[in-house]
């Protein structure tokens, strides 16, 4: 065996380059990849040390970016909620509201003195919750006309969208771009394959003319540069169709040719998992904007509570006074109020029907321009794309001094 190697070593060196640059093209694309998404937090001693993946290191960056696609291009805020009908929302909420005025009330009036309630004539009970499920509906409408006049005020799109790509949903922003350029990733592993394969045939022919062990390395450093930067060349490249060659073969961008598949698939994406009703309720009652909006509720339930109880006013003032009835009608806004979160499970199902984000913002991002739509996976790469095709070169050259140890065993004393 090794009289077999003394004799054609060099020849089986020769033939093995292309299949050597095909694995150092494909491996040193893989490990850009790799690098781009993962570890998702830094690993090493910061802060030089180590490494973090360029994505989740620049989520908040990255999320931004997509904030300004999704509410300069794709939604509006005020769209989203001049969609909401406050009949409809009303119609949704009053039962579950009127059902249990009744208790509410009573358990007030208990909680303040608990014979209170018996003392009271049952025509002026009656009227109280009567009044109270009459005026419900006015108060539903009432809240969601005052979110939508001060909408800017109580919902904060942009806060919400970073919160749920940066951080510890960090993962998330990394499952988008997989997702939505999943495509054009695999063809950057393939195509470092197929380039350096190519390159590895061309190597051939410099080393029968110039057999100098020190080429080889050079020769690793431009295979693997060349393969990391043609693949991300033909992805976002050219950005519109070309004809080559007289029109015999054409050519558009990876990513940017299914910019259908893309838009449908970013704004799904979106929709099920930041732009949800859930999420768009839970920021709307208990995020940032919950203390104003809960001032806009408390606002429109305490005028309703006003006008329901003023049929009962002598009769509560006479038997607690003045100071103890205020303290009640507080006591009624606070437990009406704390309904609305409770019941905002019920508007989920209305709210995916009547904002239909997914279509919405579907249908526009297919219309964006080629410049507009590069943006949402480019964003990715852009700013670190140099240092991607780097790690390439690097790793290209150390694959090529172990090529030229091989070739040339002399040059390491063996």
């Amino acid at each position: 065996m090794s009289e077999f190697l003394k004799e054609y070593g060099d020849i089986l060196g020769l033939l093995a380059m292309p299949l050597t640059y095909g694995f150092v093209g494909w491996f040193t694309n893989w490990v850009a990849l790799k690098m781009t998404f993962y570890p998702l937090k830094f690993i090493g001693i910061p802060p030089f040390l180590g490494w973090q993946g360029i994505i989740p290191r620049k989520a908040h960056k990255m999320a931004g970016k997509s904030v300004d696609v999704i509410t300069e291009k794709l939604i509006k805020i005020e769209e989203i909620f001049d969609r909401v009908d406050p009949k409809e929302v009303e119609k949704e909420l009053k039962p579950i509201i009127d059902g249990v005025v009744s208790d509410v009330i009573k358990d007030v009036v208990d909680d303040i003195n608990p014979k209170l309630w018996d003392l009271l004539p049952n025509p002026v009970r009656d009227q109280i919750i009567k009044n109270a499920r009459s005026q419900s509906g006015t108060t539903i409408k009432g809240i969601i006309q005052e979110i939508r006049a001060n909408i800017y005020q109580v919902f904060d799109l942009k806060s919400m969208v970073l919160k749920s790509l940066t951080g510890d949903n960090v993962k998330l922003i990394v499952d988008m771009f997989q997702a939505v350029g999943g495509p054009e990733f695999k063809f950057i592993e393939r195509s470092g394959l197929y380039f350096g394969f190519l390159l590895g045939l061309v190597q051939m022919g410099i080393w029968t003319l110039f057999p100098l062990w020190w080429t080889l390395p050079i020769q690793g450093v431009i295979v693997g540069f060349l393969t990391n930067w043609l693949a991300l060349r033909m992805i976002f490249r050219p950005l519109r169709e070309k004809e080559f060659l007289g029109g015999l073969f054409k050519f558009q961008g990876l990513f940017m040719k299914r910019q259908d598949q893309v838009s449908e698939k970013y704004a799904q994406l979106i929709a099920t998992e930041i732009l949800t009703p859930k999420r768009i309720l839970k920021e709307i009652l208990y995020g940032r904007a919950a203390e104003e909006v809960f001032t806009l509720i408390r606002h429109t339930v305490a005028k309703a509570v006003e006008t329901t109880s003023t049929i009962a006013k002598p009769v509560l003032s006479f038997t607690m006074g003045g100071e103890n009835y205020n303290q009640l009608k507080t006591y009624i806004v606070e437990r009406l109020t704390r309904l609305v979160p409770k019941s905002a499970e019920k508007l989920e199902a209305y709210l995916e029907k009547t904002l239909d984000l997914e279509k919405t913002m579907g249908d526009r991002m297919k219309d964006l321009s080629p410049e507009e739509f590069e943006n949402i996976l480019r964003s990715a790469f852009q700013e670190d794309e140099f240092l991607l095709v780097v790690v390439g070169a690097i790793l290209g050259a150390l694959v090529g001094l172990g090529q030229a140890i091989y070739m040339n065993p002399s040059i390491v004393g063996l």
